[in-house]
């Protein structure tokens, strides 16, 4: 279902009929970090804002807790999955038009990807800058620092 939202919506199940099928899940298996995160993608279908934020943030402390994250990372999985879950909190603020706590998320996402010395989440964050100024100034400098730092990096 993931696979269909993210490349052809209308072969997915109904938004309705989806999140029946995700709450029985969940039901029967709360700590089910996958379904939590389709759960967040069907949310964004239907512009829920409330139950995008809910489900994106069950998603990822679902990873933090089975360790699943720190099991494929190495000895960094948390912060990892502490500072996308901050840099994807700040998307879907900036997608609502929330510009404020969008902000706020990026600053922690930044914060937390610069202890850590992660800079392809850096750039992520560079870019996810450029969007949120372009809502509220017009800036070509973060975009030209962006394009170098994303070509040092091999980033596309």
């Amino acid at each position: 279902q993931a696979s269909l939202l993210k490349n052809d919506e209308t072969k997915a199940l109904t938004p309705a009929s989806l999140q029946k099928e995700l709450n029985n899940l969940l039901k029967f298996n709360p700590d089910f970090a996958e379904a939590h995160y389709l759960s967040y993608l069907n949310s964004l279908r239907v512009q829920d804002v409330f139950s995008s934020t809910h489900s994106l943030l069950h998603y990822f402390d679902r990873l933090i807790l089975t360790g699943a994250e720190s099991k494929s990372n190495g000895d960094e999985g948390y912060g990892r999955s502490l500072r996308y879950a901050a840099l994807n909190l700040a998307a879907l603020h900036c997608r609502f038009g929330h510009y404020q706590q969008a902000e706020l998320a990026l600053q922690e996402a930044i914060r937390i990807a610069q202890q850590s010395n992660d800079h392809v989440c850096l750039q992520h964050c560079l870019s996810w800058l450029y969007i949120l100024e372009q809502k509220i100034f017009d800036s070509c400098v973060l975009l030209e620092h962006s394009v170098n730092k994303s070509l040092h990096f091999g980033l596309p």
